[in-house]
């Protein structure tokens, strides 16, 4: 059926979706082409902003009548108390059933209470929020290693065969942490290959991915990561969209750091890229800014989204995030377990958490819509 702009009769907030439109007068009404609901436009619409739009004007409601608490009586804030916790719920309940009317995905969601700061695990006074795609949004860090292992473990047999060296083949968890994580895929290259005693030409940026170069490894590298992506894609952690959401409904700008030069396409595969308002990656290295431990991408992202450094908070997982953003005069949160929850801790985070997930308020996981 196709849509109008109409006025919900339980919310104050216009939308495009949510009011059948009617058919010009004097006009015969066109029976519309039928459409699979599964098509792959329909899958990639999403009801967030509708949904964050109205999550924002139910907690102004919210607030206004806490704030009339003092100087009006029970008996007239009472009932409206109540109805609005109903236009909550019904709010709620009629995007649920457009989006599965119309195959949306992913299902929206409203909290039934008002979204506010420390619900996130964050301080009042914190403006931005500051995200590592690796290992804190997206499970692409294993797409990363495995890339880097296909490349490296190729380099490293072919001189093996040409030299009599023995071959040891790149450890995927060990010394991708050590010399790759973080970085650009030059600068990951060399403290590698430093730390095996192997020199490679620089070569050029424009260099073939089969040439013994340092920048054809890179381009090689490249080359790699996105065949593995169009096979396997990549997936945000556990608790990760909604948390995003939950901090862009309060009212935090977020952005995405990460050197990586597939930034965008991976925050895309994910479905995460139209919940940050700025993405700082491989452009801002080419341009001069360095990776961790240095804080220049996280003061990037500072300026961008036009706040001071000591009023974001960084998430992070590796050990140069914590450096960076202690740099930086940020709040740190590293997200890690095990042994690596030690190590942040030791480095210097003010909190350390298994996932973006542990830090949300039962009140914001409850009513999962997807369930």
């Amino acid at each position: 059926m196709p849509l109008r702009r109409g006025r919900s009769t339980i919310g104050s907030m216009p939308t495009d979706v949510l009011s059948p439109a009617r058919p010009p007068r004097g006009r015969p009404r066109r029976t519309p082409r039928r459409r699979s609901p599964a098509t792959p436009a329909r899958q990639r619409r999403d009801l967030e902003p509708l949904a964050a739009g109205w999550q924002r004007a139910l907690d102004a409601g919210d607030r206004a009548l806490r704030a009339a608490a003092e100087s009006l009586p029970t008996a007239y804030l009472g009932p409206r108390r109540r109805a609005l916790l109903e236009e909550r719920r019904q709010t709620a309940d009629l995007l649920v059933r457009v989006a599965r009317e119309q195959g949306i995905r992913p299902l929206p969601w409203l909290s039934s209470v008002p979204i506010a700061k420390r619900m996130l695990g964050l301080d009042r006074t914190v403006k931005a929020c500051l995200f590592d795609l690796d290992g804190v949004l997206t499970d692409s860090n294993r797409l990363h290693a495995e890339a880097w292992g296909t490349v490296l473990d190729d380099l490293l047999l072919r001189l093996s065969e040409q030299t009599g060296w023995q071959f040891i083949p790149f450890d995927r968890v060990r010394e991708y942490r050590t010399y790759i994580d973080g970085r650009s895929r030059l600068e990951g290259i060399h403290a590698f290959l430093e730390s095996r005693g192997i020199r490679l030409p620089e070569g050029r940026t424009d260099d073939a991915p089969d040439v013994q170069t340092a920048c054809g490894l890179a381009n090689r590298k490249g080359q790699t990561l996105k065949r593995d992506l169009e096979r396997h894609g990549v997936m945000p952690l556990q608790g990760v969209r909604r948390y995003l959401e939950a901090a862009g409904r309060s009212g935090l700008p977020r952005a995405v750091i990460s050197a990586s030069a597939n930034t965008r396409p991976m925050l895309e595969l994910a479905g995460l890229a139209p919940l940050f308002e700025t993405c700082v990656d491989a452009d801002a290295v080419r341009e001069g800014a360095r990776t961790p431990p240095s804080p220049d991408l996280l003061l990037a992202a500072c300026r961008r989204l036009e706040i001071t450094p000591e009023l974001a908070v960084t998430f992070t997982h590796r050990p140069t995030g914590i450096a960076a953003g202690r740099a930086a005069g940020m709040r740190v949160i590293g997200v890690g377990v095990g042994r690596e929850d030690e190590l942040l801790h030791g480095l210097g985070a003010d909190l350390v958490v298994p996932s973006l997930e542990a830090l949300l308020d039962r009140a914001l996981l409850q009513h999962d819509p997807s369930a």
